[in-house]
């Protein structure tokens, strides 16, 4: 398939699961997901709570670049890298890099 050619095995299995649920429907739900903008990094200056956030450093479709642009807007708040390999050998490493990011944010 040509939306997955190139991308890591368990990746495209996870893609193609994903978005067979969302049948006829997936094309009008990323539009509509593309169509809401990021905040703006002035309005995350604002945000005074902690914020943990978790990013891998090879995915190019969520660039890290994005996540170093917002940690370095938020007052108080983590950055925490991970991989896609990391991901795919172990689902869960994900969510461990977000609550470790928020665990040192909330220190901050």
């Amino acid at each position: 398939d040509l939306a997955t050619r190139g991308v890591a095995p368990w990746l495209a299995a996870e893609l193609d699961r994903a978005w067979r649920r969302h049948g006829a429907g997936l094309a009008a739900s990323l539009r509509a997901a593309a169509a809401h903008r990021a905040p703006a990094l002035d309005e995350l200056r604002t945000l005074d709570v902690p914020v943990g956030i978790a990013a891998c450093r090879d995915d190019p479709v969520h660039p890290i670049a994005v996540a170093r642009s917002w940690a370095a807007a938020l007052p108080r708040t983590a950055l925490v890298g991970t991989t896609l390999d990391a991901l795919g050998a172990d689902r869960e490493s994900l969510g461990r890099a977000a609550t470790l990011a928020w665990l040192h944010a909330r220190l901050a």
